[in-house]
């Protein structure tokens, strides 16, 4: 039996019926009715975790999700969790906009038609990496 009442904390409760088969209880100080808690839904927190690792290690989605048993659905919504609560603000840096006219004229040279000529933005991160990111801007 529940020893207190979990809205007010008092404990003079009594019995109450049952729901869907689980005891029912009634505060006679609050008249709050409530069941015995049951165990937590949802999956483990190691569980979530070993499947954030092993995306970030490489693996997909979906070999993780046949891994552990669960939808790909969970796999992915995990992830966003674990992303929302340890992003990191990236540092303001230094934006180049720089147009690929060169790489035309050299692919032009060899007489093959491709190339791209459009304006990038280009944040240049970690140049010992060669890190870079590039937006292309839509006209």
């Amino acid at each position: 039996m529940m020893n207190q009442c979990p809205k007010c904390e008092h404990q003079h409760i009594i019995k109450s019926g049952f729901v869907k088969g689980k005891q029912r209880y009634k505060c006679k100080s609050c008249n709050y009715q409530f069941t015995q808690p049951t165990t937590e839904r949802g999956k483990p927190l190691w569980m979530k975790l070993d499947a954030v690792l092993l995306y970030l290690g490489g693996m997909s989605m979906n070999a993780i999700a046949n891994h552990l048993n669960v939808s790909a659905q969970a796999i992915l919504n995990w992830i966003r969790d674990f992303a929302k609560l340890n992003k990191e603000k990236p540092e303001p840096g230094i934006a180049v906009v720089v147009e690929l006219d060169e790489l035309w004229h050299f692919i032009e040279k060899k007489r093959i038609n491709c190339g791209c000529g459009k304006l990038m933005t280009v944040i240049v991160g970690d140049l010992s990496t060669g890190s870079w990111e590039v937006v292309i801007v839509k006209p």
